[in-house]
């Protein structure tokens, strides 16, 4: 296993895609944001991409696996290293994540991680997107927003956690 920063030349079109099937909306979040890839097998199977949301605020914008490499902990590897990322920056006190109301796997592993529910935006893939996104058969229509602290007790309990799960 190999997560390192990768430069927008490296940067799988089609993973990003997983997991926002917007274009638009992966461009804007790329120009300021950073993306860590997961190389396995000598290829990119899976992505993060870190943003600043506000003083003290990142983001977690974009995580995402390739099909054949799913359920096998990459997921939680990369959000172990967005985490640590944000935990030796001096900038990060907060780290926030999105998503649908439909990603029931995906709220499992980031309330795991120590996340915790602050908000939810009300019909936002519904305003945002052109199309209808359905997960597990529900459709994707709320965000779901989450924060951690990346300071202090909740972050060293995250530290300590193992992600093999």
């Amino acid at each position: 296993m190999k997560i390192q920063p990768l430069a927008a030349a490296q940067i799988p079109r089609d993973l990003l895609l997983l997991a926002d099937p917007s274009w638009a909306q992966v461009t804007a979040y790329l120009s300021t944001g950073q993306c860590y890839g997961y190389q396995q097998d000598g290829q990119v199977v899976g992505v993060v991409v870190l943003t600043t949301l506000k003083t003290g605020v990142w983001e977690v914008k974009n995580i995402a696996v390739a099909p054949a490499y799913q359920h096998r902990g990459i997921a939680k590897a990369l959000l172990a290293t967005a985490i640590a990322v944000c935990q030796a920056a001096p900038t990060c006190d907060e780290l926030q994540i999105g998503t649908g109301n439909s990603s029931l796997r995906q709220l499992a592993i980031y309330q795991h991680a120590g996340f915790e529910m602050i908000a939810v935006w009300v019909n936002f893939f519904v305003d945002n997107y052109p199309d209808p996104i359905y997960e597990a058969g529900l459709q994707c229509k709320s965000m779901v927003r989450l924060s951690m602290s990346t300071t202090g007790e909740v972050a060293q309990r995250v530290e300590n956690e193992s992600f093999n799960n």
